[in-house]
């Protein structure tokens, strides 16, 4: 009798390079919040391109392998940091974010070409529009968002924190950890 195959929990990013220094005020302020956020760690900050989450390893390698293969004519792609916000909204925040701006072309494309190569491995593509953002905190489950973070928030809606590089495309294994996430770079592309 053969057992199931392995899974492993997978998503497509674009890893920030030197965000630790234009985001350090940021954190020190969220860290009034430490009974109420989830913070991800500095190591980990990033644009998630394609989160596809318990992924078989058959289809893993599959996967890797056409990863691997594909050309992204596209440049590193500089972004400026640019001010915080909240998924719903400011007044109901469950995720804290940060968003960017700069070469939206780039990243389209990027997208997309990540769509469609997980489109062809048996993944439904995203219906929703993609915006690049950098997830910088999540509340906890059992907490309310405080009105003194949502005042942080929107006084800081369009704050100018610097820019940061996006030079690497990786496909990353997400291990789920008391500590926090551990993220292992499968395969790695350079723009």
């Amino acid at each position: 009798m053969n057992a199931d195959p392995p899974f492993l929990r997978l998503f497509f990013a674009l890893p920030a390079d030197g965000v630790q220094e234009p985001l350090k005020d940021v954190y020190r302020n969220m860290k009034k919040f430490d009974l109420q956020l989830k913070t991800v760690s500095p190591d980990n900050l990033h644009i998630t391109l394609k989160f596809l989450g318990n992924t078989r390893y058959d289809i893993y390698e599959k996967l890797r392998d056409d990863f691997i293969k594909i050309s992204f004519d596209v440049p590193p792609l500089i972004f400026k940091l640019n001010g915080l916000g909240g998924f719903p909204n400011v007044r109901r925040v469950r995720v804290i974010w940060c968003g960017l701006m700069g070469d939206v072309t780039g990243v389209d494309s990027i997208h997309r070409g990540i769509e469609d190569l997980a489109e062809k491995h048996g993944f439904k593509k995203e219906t929703r529009g993609f915006t690049p953002h950098i997830t910088l905190a999540r509340v906890r489950n059992d907490q309310r968002s405080p009105a003194e973070l949502m005042q942080y928030l929107e006084a800081n809606r369009d704050t100018l924190y610097g820019e940061v590089q996006f030079s690497r495309l990786v496909l990353f294994r997400s291990e789920l950890r008391k500590g926090g996430p551990v993220y292992t770079a499968m395969a790695e592309k350079r723009l």
